[in-house]
């Protein structure tokens, strides 16, 4: 079974790694872990390596749609941004339907490498600090 990984040894640059396809108690670990990070109050940015997660069942999109919903305007406080990684445009179409569903209240853009974004979620930080 699949598994996400969360690093926060380089903060306010967060990553979140996932491995695999989650059961649903992994994937309600992970939106309680982003739950978490939106409301310490600090400031911070996220790379999302999703190349490995696969297809993502509908009730866990779901989950996404709802903690998005639910941690809003925490979201919109203290993050700067999130950075997706995909490797397939099923990934890309899947993270489209739930923008759809619910407008991210953040920046919120795809790449296909990790140094990509971490530089675009660094200066995305720069000014979220800076205001």
């Amino acid at each position: 079974m699949g598994q996400v990984t969360f690093d926060e040894t380089d903060k306010p640059l967060m990553r979140m790694t996932y491995q695999g396809l989650c059961d649903d108690a992994e994937w309600q670990r992970h939106v309680d872990q982003m739950s978490e990070w939106a409301r310490r109050g600090d400031h911070y940015a996220v790379v999302i390596d999703a190349r490995e997660v696969g297809r993502v069942p509908a009730t866990q999109r779901r989950a996404i749609v709802d903690w998005i919903n639910r941690d809003r305007q925490h979201l919109k406080t203290n993050c700067a941004g999130g950075a997706l990684i995909f490797s397939s445009p099923i990934q890309q179409g899947l993270w489209t339907a739930i923008a759809w569903v619910t407008p991210t209240p953040i920046p919120v853009k795809i790449f296909r490498d990790i140094p990509s974004a971490e530089a675009w979620l660094r200066g995305l930080l720069e000014e979220k600090m800076a205001s």
